[in-house]
């Protein structure tokens, strides 16, 4: 848990949505937007503790949250990409 009591899914969350151009938030606003998209995907309780799918999100690093999500779009394994860090996307390696 971070100093203010969100868990780190949660704090980053909260900051994509406040760091957006032209983002129409305030803090509270973007905190609670936040709660509500991580408990549709399953990722936080209603009590705002996080579920193990959570847990195990949060702990990923960004090039696994970019493995992770072209897996479930294209299909494959892990080791079937490559992490773009400059666009934060995972490519699909050309097989010869």
């Amino acid at each position: 848990m971070s100093k203010n009591g969100n868990t780190p899914l949660l704090d980053r969350l909260t900051n994509q949505l406040l760091i957006r151009q032209g983002s129409p938030y305030s803090y509270k606003d973007a905190n609670m937007l936040a709660r509500k998209i991580l408990i549709k995907r399953g990722h936080m309780n209603i009590d705002g503790t996080d579920t193990l799918k959570g847990i195990s999100r949060g702990l990923m690093t960004s090039d696994d949250r970019a493995i992770d999500r072209s897996m479930k779009k294209s299909g494959g394994i892990r080791s079937d990409y490559t992490y773009d860090p400059i666009k934060n996307y995972a490519h699909k390696k050309k097989k010869y």
